[in-house]
């Protein structure tokens, strides 16, 4: 693994690159065009420690469930655990609506000449919008990773854009928010048109929203697998 920046040539029909692409009417771009682009809403994240004691609250209620089987009637304990887990779950859907609003929302345009960016697709405190003129940015640099997957006996490669920041010619960085954006649909507007791109095959930079990413899945499986051992049992 090489954490020296460097450069790729990359194709935009490489599936190893940009196969999840989710661009509408990509293949209709031109030089003229202005993309915007929309959050991933189902990413949308709140602090590390708001999401740690979500996750925390949800193991612990898992344990739980664990706990009481057998020791309760099934037509207790098992409304009651689902209940608790669906006020945990929407306590936390409200608290998010109220950080990014419902559903997906805009956070970035691309063009040949700029980029005009949300401050919800900025990492940290951002004043407002920000229009950054092509001819100030210096490079842009994704951190990724390639994952090797061998299924029915084929090896396959698929990349993992794991952050990403802009570097402006004044020296300022702009560090972008890979749960707000979609990393793979920015870098192929960024290809197409041809800004200064450079890479580091490292996570660094990204490994806490991975973390956070995981801890989610984790606890989501804990719950789901005890309230099925209530609701079976």
């Amino acid at each position: 693994m090489s954490l020296a920046k460097h450069t790729l040539d990359l194709s935009l029909t490489d599936k190893v690159w940009f196969k999840y692409v989710s661009l509408k009417n990509k293949n209709e771009l031109t030089d003229k065009s202005e993309v915007s682009l929309n959050s991933i809403a189902a990413l949308g994240m709140l602090s590390g420690r708001a999401e740690f004691l979500f996750a925390l609250l949800v193991f612990a209620l898992a344990i739980t469930a664990s706990v009481v089987d057998g020791a309760y009637p099934r037509y207790i304990a098992f409304p009651a655990c689902l209940f608790a887990f669906l006020i945990i779950f929407f306590t936390k859907r409200v608290m998010l609506y109220k950080k990014f609003g419902f559903g997906s929302q805009w956070v970035m345009d691309v063009s040949k000449e700029q980029l005009t960016i949300s401050p919800q697709a900025i990492k940290g405190r951002a004043s407002g919008t920000q229009k950054i003129a092509r001819e100030n940015i210096s490079e842009v640099v994704f951190h990724y990773l390639l994952l090797k997957d061998k299924k029915s006996g084929k090896l396959k490669t698929t990349a993992n854009l794991c952050f990403a920041e802009i570097l402006l010619k004044d020296g300022t960085k702009v560090e972008l928010n890979g749960t707000r954006i979609g990393f793979f649909d920015l870098l192929y507007l960024m290809v197409f048109f041809d800004y200064p791109l450079v890479y580091r095959n490292t996570s660094a930079g990204g490994s806490s929203d991975i973390a956070i990413i995981l801890l989610r899945l984790l606890s989501l499986s804990a719950i789901a697998a005890s309230l099925a051992k209530l609701a079976l049992n």
